[in-house]
């Protein structure tokens, strides 16, 4: 039997979710009988900042181990450095303890657990494949300044250090090919960089209904994920301020929780728009989220100009509702799956004007909604849907393995 190790520490365990990348994966895996699944991960809860307080060990067709880490309370802090250093050291203590597996399958970040997990592959000679999230440190720095030189100047080592990381792989999948292609750096043993989105689940839009308190005149906009400092959130307020004032039955809906949700609710109660224009929902089980996506018209991929962030979920769950995207990321990969896959619009992060007219030019021309939104629906059964486009992990780790 083939041992294979999943090392994920910002895994949702705790949610019991295979909409999770690696539950989905850990589980899919452990369905062949020939492999011997171990998933590593973290007992602190990174999105609530909080520990797990129940066990789940044994409650999956998988093993998993909790890893203690300290935990912190800001994302941007020393204390979360601390914290993600003391998970790796407890990992290699565990794994010491423990039988080889005959690969290692690792998401990145965290930097510390990963590049310790890859050096202890490279001196067992145990294939060790990346699975690139994101991009540490660079969007780390792009969530600070990065036109301040001190901060650049901090940042150089860690680039050097996630190169030293890269290099350790010798197959690489990422979540975008944007953060794939990241890790193809002088020196890596990897000679593939695969991008495989982070899915959806599709049937879960197939049977949720809408929401039947929408009146048939409203146009419901909606922005999903976290609230900070990397999404263009604040111009979607002040757009719709505008947008108010010219068609009352425009409405935006913010679901999801973060640092600035207190700032964004603020300034929408300031404008007289809060719970009559604008709706912030909080953080929402995925089907009462499914079931707003379903509901709405518009969906907004509200991002700033510098932020990193490129195929995020997000972005599946909007084309998996079949909605058109008004989009403002500015990474090419998905500027240019807009206008090759017409999926929508670009507009200008920071510009109310330009997301004024592109709603407005969408409600003016209806034909185009129904285009995009047909467009939406094709793209994620071609690219989000996990049952296919996840085939080419397995098949990759099967390879690996013979």
């Amino acid at each position: 039997m083939k041992k294979i190790w999943i090392v994920a520490p910002f895994t949702e365990i705790y949610n019991f979710d295979v909409r999770d990348r690696f539950q989905y994966i850990a589980n899919e895996l452990s369905k062949n009988e020939d492999y011997e699944v171990h998933l590593f991960t973290s007992d602190f809860i990174h999105l609530k900042k909080e520990f797990i307080s129940d066990s789940v060990e044994d409650k999956y067709s998988f093993n998993v181990h909790l890893i203690h880490e300290k935990g912190y309370k800001k994302n941007i802090s020393l204390s979360r450095a601390i914290s993600h250093v003391s998970f790796a050291f407890n990992l290699m203590k565990k794994i010491k303890k423990m039988e080889k597996p005959d690969l290692i399958f690792c998401a990145y970040p965290m930097m510390t657990s990963a590049y310790l997990i890859g050096k202890f592959a490279k001196k067992n000679r145990i294939p060790f494949v990346i699975d690139v999230q994101d991009t540490w440190p660079e969007s780390i720095s792009s969530g600070i300044n990065t036109d301040n030189f001190f901060v650049k100047t901090l940042m150089f080592p860690f680039t050097i250090y996630a190169n030293k990381i890269y290099k350790l792989a010798d197959l690489v999948f990422g979540v975008s090919q944007t953060y794939a292609n990241r890790a193809n750096v002088k020196g890596t043993k990897s000679k593939e960089f695969i991008s495989v989105y982070i899915g959806a689940e599709g049937n879960k839009f197939n049977t949720v209904s809408k929401f039947k308190e929408k009146e048939e005149k409203e146009i419901w906009c909606i922005y999903i994920g976290t609230l900070s400092y990397s999404y263009d959130l604040m111009t979607l307020i002040l757009t719709f301020n505008e947008l108010e004032k010219i068609n009352s039955n425009i409405k935006l809906y913010i679901l999801g929780d973060g640092p600035d949700f207190s700032i964004l609710k603020n300034k929408a109660e300031e404008l007289g728009l809060l719970n009559k224009t604008v709706y912030l929902k909080g953080l929402l089980p995925y089907e009462e989220m499914v079931k707003y996506l379903k509901t709405s018209d518009i969906a907004l991929n509200a991002i700033k100009g510098k932020a990193l962030q490129t195929m995020t979920n997000k972005f599946g769950d909007f084309v998996s509702a079949g909605l058109p995207i008004l989009n403002c990321c500015q990474m090419e990969e998905v500027k240019n799956i807009i206008l090759e896959k017409e999926l929508g619009i670009n507009y200008i992060p920071g510009n109310t004007s330009s997301l004024k007219e592109a709603i407005l030019f969408l409600l003016e021309n209806k034909d185009k909604m129904v285009e995009f939104s047909k467009n939406s629906k094709k793209f994620a059964d071609e690219k989000f849907d996990r049952k296919e486009s996840y085939k080419i992990i397995f098949q990759k780790i099967k390879e690996i393995l013979l």
